[in-house]
């Protein structure tokens, strides 16, 4: 099984890019960090948290699922629900297969993990742009309004990618542009059409 890491700052397309490489390597399972998250403590709101601080995820239980499917091993992949803050009461069952794609915001974070893994990308779009597709993600999938999301960007969003998430970069086999008018799926068709992952 190879491993592939997508990574990124909030709102640079990792999900889309993502997506784009499973429809291209059919034998593909995504293990995504957002899946996680531990439960919000029940003290602070849910537009209060950081959801980008490295402590909100399940670190201990990602790292026993990567490792359960590089085995060979089946896994029940956690669910979280952004709007309640909790995860669901049903899993995900993953299967293993030729290649693993672990996905997040912090999968290059910890060097036991980027040790296990063969290939990664770094997706980077200009800040204005990542600000624009996250506020506008926010609205439309968490009934957010434009004041709450820029206000979690400028509290938590963005400390974190200067200081934890933009630094990781150097670890990375490819730095990926994403800017407004990229098309992701020709970046990715030509990359496959010149090298094997």
């Amino acid at each position: 099984m190879k491993i592939i890491a997508v990574t990124g700052g909030s709102g640079c397309g990792k999900t889309f890019f993502t997506k784009l490489l499973v429809e291209r390597l059919p034998k593909s399972v995504i293990l995504p960090l957002d899946s996680y998250y531990f439960d919000i403590p029940e003290q602070i709101p849910t537009g209060k948290y950081d959801f980008d601080e490295p402590n909100s995820f399940d670190f201990k239980l990602f790292r026993f699922h990567l490792d359960s499917l590089s085995s060979g091993k089946t896994v029940q992949k956690p669910n979280f629900c952004y709007d309640s803050g909790k995860r669901l009461d049903d899993f995900t069952l993953l299967q293993p297969s030729e290649y693993l794609i672990i996905e997040g915001l912090h999968v290059l974070l910890y060097p036991d993990i980027r040790s296990k893994i063969s290939f990664s990308f770094y997706l980077e779009s200009p800040l204005d742009i990542a600000v624009s597709r996250r506020c506008l993600r926010d609205i439309n999938e968490h009934s957010m309004t434009a004041e709450h999301s820029i206000n979690q960007y400028l509290q938590f969003v963005r400390p974190v990618f200067f200081e934890l998430i933009q630094p990781t970069k150097k670890f990375v086999n490819l730095v990926v542009e994403n800017n407004l008018d990229s098309r992701l799926d020709l970046f990715i068709d030509n990359y496959l059409a010149k090298n094997t992952l």
